[in-house]
């Protein structure tokens, strides 16, 4: 076999099957409207699925168990924070 015809089937095995080209995108049209906003609530216990999967399999894992749980609650104030500054907060008082 001689360089050539190494050289030009090594090419044929580096090939990428060609793709089909999408159809170019309009990105300056209308975008479809919201959807409404709906208010968000906050969880009366935010690590109980944490705590209902049982302790991780660690060394120490009620441990590791509480410190998840702390962070888990600790976002979840932070999540309803936000929502409040957002105006978005569910009234408690209307369950």
């Amino acid at each position: 076999m001689s360089r050539n015809q190494r050289s030009a089937q090594g090419q044929n095995q580096r090939r990428r099957p060609q793709q089909k080209r999408q159809a170019p995108v309009d990105i300056w049209r209308d975008p479809a409207p919201l959807a409404d906003i709906e208010p968000i609530t906050i969880p009366s216990e935010a690590g109980a699925v944490l705590r209902s999967l049982g302790d991780p399999p660690l060394m120490h894992g009620s441990t590791a168990t509480k410190y998840f749980t702390t962070v888990i609650e600790r976002a979840a104030v932070i999540a309803a924070a936000l929502a409040l500054s957002a105006e978005v907060l569910a009234d408690p008082e209307a369950d």
